[in-house]
């Protein structure tokens, strides 16, 4: 006879699936999808003022704004992504990583388009480091979820 520990997660997969469908999870996915599309957002704005000469900062802050939506994004993943939205999910997410790494072509158009291709190019940049680690981790829930299935 096993003795079964109060506490203790039985299926790992369980505990993430359970936290997409509650509705603190969906509600804590959603104010931080929304604070991680704004910073990407401002980040952008930033950018563009920039290249225009229209603000000159010094921004250095890109490697930490990167990692800071990366860790939004994994949240995002696991309390905000259900079963049934998984696929669409990872569809937009392929969408938008593809379209981030090339829209550095939008830069090399000429002198006028500088500050909105500085403004595109860092937005979808941010953008796609903060959903795609919500697509690994919604790629790695499919997998389980296919697997335990087969």
């Amino acid at each position: 006879m096993k003795a079964k520990i109060e506490g203790t997660v039985t299926k790992p997969g369980s505990m993430i699936g359970s936290a997409a469908k509650s509705k603190t999870g969906k509600t804590i996915g959603g104010y931080l999808f929304l604070a991680g599309f704004l910073i990407a957002l401002i980040a952008g704005i930033v950018a563009g003022l920039n290249a225009a000469g229209i603000m000159s900062m010094d921004v250095q802050m890109t490697p930490m704004l990167m990692g800071v939506l990366a860790l939004i994004g994994l949240i995002v993943g696991i309390v905000n992504i259900s079963d049934k939205e998984a696929v669409n999910f990872l569809i937009a997410a392929i969408a938008i990583s593809a379209t981030s790494g090339s829209m550095t072509a939008l830069a090399n158009l000429g002198v006028g388009f500088n500050a909105i291709a500085a403004f595109v190019v860092v937005l979808m940049g941010m953008i796609g480091a903060f959903v795609a680690p919500a697509a690994v981790i919604v790629g790695l829930k499919v997998i389980y979820n296919t697997s335990k299935g087969a």
